[in-house]
């Protein structure tokens, strides 16, 4: 009896051992398992940089509309005129741009060497910027368009303020004239007086009646910078 039973538990213990065996992977397949994912990831990571590499030369996206959109801007023209201001003495006293939008005209100055307090801006009708004696009387009156006088002269403007920097800087908009009469064959100057413009404003109690000369130029006084207006 206890030699059948030391048999049998001998003929277990060798079945058990060969299924456990036979349970067990292949080392070869193993390894040729691991070679296998090496070479995958390794192929995906190479796959990864030459995608990154299309990226860096050709752009998409929002990138490329932007690109396309920076462009077209650069192109964009926008229809005005400019005056460069010298002083009687020829020395550069700014610029004056105007631009056209919505049928109005937008007028922007940048003024320099010029002295401190307020002052006249008027178009005047004659694009000729004469140093004289007197300074500039070559550009004629104000800008007239119709049947008008000061202070509704086409080419009234309103008044600069110089800093004591001798610098002013002055932006309004305007519907009394257009660019197509800034641009006419007489052409048209833009002018800074030694005074500040009064609109013939006097009041009654220092005179029945302005004369002609406030009823002109709104006793702005001398022509001290003045710029012909030419298209932009």
């Amino acid at each position: 009896m206890i030699e059948r039973g030391q048999l049998h538990q001998r003929r277990s213990s060798r079945a058990r051992s060969k299924v456990s065996t036979a349970d067990r992977p292949d080392m070869a397949s193993f390894e040729a398992m691991r070679r296998s994912r090496i070479t995958l990831l390794a192929a995906a990571g190479m796959a990864g940089a030459v995608l990154a590499a299309c990226g860096e030369d050709t752009p998409t996206g929002s990138a490329a509309q932007n690109t396309t959109s920076t462009a077209v801007t650069s192109t964009t023209v926008r229809t005005g005129a400019a005056a460069d201001l010298m002083g009687a003495d020829g020395q550069p006293k700014g610029r004056v741009t105007f631009v056209e939008t919505g049928g109005r005209l937008v007028v922007e100055g940048k003024l320099t060497g010029l002295p401190p307090g307020f002052h006249g801006f008027h178009v005047h009708a004659v694009g000729k910027c004469e140093a004289g004696p007197p300074a500039f009387t070559s550009a004629g009156g104000h800008l007239v368009v119709g049947d008008q006088a000061h202070p509704v002269h086409a080419g009234d403007g309103p008044v600069i303020m110089v800093l004591a920097d001798q610098t002013a800087e002055i932006r309004f908009t305007t519907d009394r004239y257009k660019l197509a009469e800034l641009l006419s064959a007489e052409g048209r100057a833009m002018m800074v007086h030694a005074n500040p413009d009064n609109y013939s404003n006097v009041p009654t109690r220092y005179a029945p009646e302005v004369d002609a000369m406030t009823k002109a130029t709104g006793d702005a006084g001398d022509r001290i910078a003045c710029g012909v207006v030419k298209r932009s």
